[in-house]
């Protein structure tokens, strides 16, 4: 009986769990910045020096030109707002002081809404609201 002095076949590794998990996560971070992309339209906001980074809130609403409220990429009413805000409320055990709001406004628009808006927040208790602005060079 002759013996073979080379080594079996040693281990291997097999690598198509790894690629299948690389593009999981591939595709779910490509759909989570889309869905960060939809709560941010497309709007000139005001300038101002020394402004930080927009920060993630539970809710953005942005207002535009002609004084709409779109949230999500729906646009809605006042009480339909204050619905969707109060359903946030309900997740946070109704404390305020743990619900964050970013307001974006557009530049050239009538602050009527964005004021009718912070109003009916304050109604509501919430004082953590952001005012989105664009950071302008010094």
């Amino acid at each position: 009986m002759r013996l073979s002095k080379r080594p079996s076949s040693g281990l291997q590794m097999n690598m198509t769990p790894m690629i299948d998990v690389t593009f999981l996560l591939l595709i779910f971070f490509m759909t989570v910045s889309q869905v960060s992309a939809v709560n941010k339209e497309k709007l000139p906001l005001p300038q101002q020096q020394g402004s930080q980074d927009q920060s993630e809130a539970p809710i953005t609403i942005n207002i535009n030109e002609q004084g709409d409220i779109i949230v999500s990429g729906n646009r809605l009413t006042l009480p339909q707002l204050l619905a969707e805000v109060a359903s946030e409320l309900g997740k946070v055990n109704d404390d305020a002081s743990r619900l964050t709001i970013a307001l974006r406004a557009h530049r050239e628009g009538n602050s009527r809404t964005v004021n009718q808006v912070v109003s009916a927040l304050e109604k509501l208790e919430i004082h953590r609201v952001r005012i989105a602005v664009e950071n302008s060079a010094p």
